[in-house]
């Protein structure tokens, strides 16, 4: 793949612009990774907020009618809904994994059967996540999509 950058400091907006001779699955990973760069989410600690990349997240969760961020250090409560982040992020590395939580697959380590045919999912800061048995294929089918992006 050639790479050509030009700068130009009288530009208002940074513009990335991709050339193929055909659009297929890399190139569309590249294209939404791109797209999805600069995405932050406004989380609150109290009544202060903080905005948080995508990079930083490492899985959002539902408890008690409440939504909430979890990044490597810190929690932090969210006005959207899981449905709705769902809906936001869905060519990116996020996925639904539970009926209550949705897991950035960048941060996942290792994936263990766990009893009543759910898995365990480990992550790189070696927190435990339970996968239900109905989010499984899905997850299954993004790992094998992913994986095939790095061959």
């Amino acid at each position: 793949m050639k790479l050509t950058i030009h700068e130009n400091p009288h530009v208002k907006e940074n513009e990335a612009i991709l050339i193929c001779t055909k659009l297929d699955h890399h190139m569309k990973c590249l294209a939404n990774y791109i797209q999805n760069y600069d995405y932050y989410i406004k989380g609150y600690n109290g009544s202060e907020y903080t905005m948080i990349s995508l990079k930083e997240i490492l899985y959002f969760d539902s408890t008690d009618g409440s939504t909430f961020l979890y990044s490597k250090d810190k929690i932090y409560e969210i006005k959207n809904s899981l449905k709705n982040l769902e809906q936001e992020l869905p060519q990116t590395n996020f996925i639904r994994i539970s009926k209550n939580c949705i897991l950035n697959l960048d941060y996942l380590k290792q994936v263990v059967p766990y009893p009543n045919h759910r898995m365990l999912a480990t992550l790189k800061s070696n927190e435990q996540l339970i996968i239900s048995r109905q989010y499984i294929a899905t997850l299954k089918i993004k790992l094998r999509t992913m994986t095939k992006e790095v061959i």
